[in-house]
């Protein structure tokens, strides 16, 4: 899921129950179930119980929505490891005109001032976009848990909530203390600048490293640079994470990929206090 191609939309962190068809790597014909772990606009990673090869073909359908009878043809890009219920592979969409996931992916160019991005859905229509918040919007949602905004396709403004996965499970959440401490002040010309646009507040934050669990965070301030976060982990400096803000365990998080600029101790509450700036995929990366 790293080609070119592919990496014009951001990466939603969303189930939706899949079955997938074809001839795994001993030649034998299948009819699986699977599921997502990331989808975007071009491809997805997916579980699916069964040994394939790079570059061969499998056919996927939804298993539920009125799409459900739709089937189309995907490439395994690769396989990135494995799960108890599958190994995780790589998958593109053959056809990229095809909106299979119905998700309105923006350009991802108009995130450059986006204090947060979620995947959100119409609580009428059920339709479903990547949505990028400013910081009237964040205040929003943090308040009223949904943003009011006009549905292009009811043609009426609606309230649009996070959009839930697919399957019931749900992983247990602890939920964070959240107490106030001073703003560290974040260093650089961009910061700086931008400093007026740093939001404080109480959302939280899910955290994930490779070869680590995901850890809730909360999270402190938001911009559209980066975050401030306390955690009971202690994340070096120019350590690379990603980030999901805001975030639910039973709906659908957009994670990007950021590096700490700062870690602080906070020795009375027994936490860390990081600062991350995110790392820019689109046209301003730096």
């Amino acid at each position: 899921m790293e080609g070119a191609s592919m990496r014009r939309s951001d990466r939603v962190s969303l189930t939706v129950l899949l079955e997938a068809t074809g001839i795994d790597s001993l030649g034998q014909e299948f009819k699986d179930r699977a599921r997502t772990m990331l989808i975007n606009r071009g491809g997805a990673v997916i579980v699916l119980d069964r040994e394939l090869k790079p570059e061969q073909e499998i056919q996927i359908r939804r298993q539920a929505g009125s799409d459900s009878q739709k089937i189309v043809p995907a490439r395994v890009v690769g396989e990135f490891g494995r799960q108890k219920d599958g190994y995780l592979y790589g998958i593109e969409i053959l056809n990229h005109d095809d909106d299979f996931w119905k998700i309105e992916f923006p350009p991802i160019a108009e995130s450059t001032d986006a204090v947060a991005r979620m995947l959100l859905q119409c609580s009428y229509c059920k339709s479903r976009e990547v949505a990028y918040l400013n910081e009237l919007e964040l205040r929003g949602f943090e308040i009223n848990r949904g943003i009011a905004r006009h549905c292009k396709t009811c043609s009426v403004p609606s309230i649009w909530t996070q959009a839930p996965h697919e399957d019931e499970k749900q992983r247990a959440m602890r939920a964070a203390r959240r107490t106030r401490e001073p703003d560290p002040i974040p260093e650089g010309e961009e910061q700086r600048e931008r400093q007026r646009l740093r939001i404080k507040t109480r959302l939280t934050a899910c955290i994930r490293q490779t070869d680590a669990d995901d850890e809730l965070a909360v999270c402190e301030d938001i911009s559209p640079i980066g975050m401030c976060f306390r955690s009971k982990r202690r994340y070096d400096t120019n350590t690379t994470i990603q980030v999901a803000v805001p975030y639910s365990p039973d709906a659908a998080n957009i994670f990007l990929p950021a590096h700490v600029v700062y870690s602080e101790e906070m020795p009375r509450a027994g936490l860390f206090r990081h600062g991350v700036e995110y790392r820019r995929v689109g046209p301003r990366a730096r």
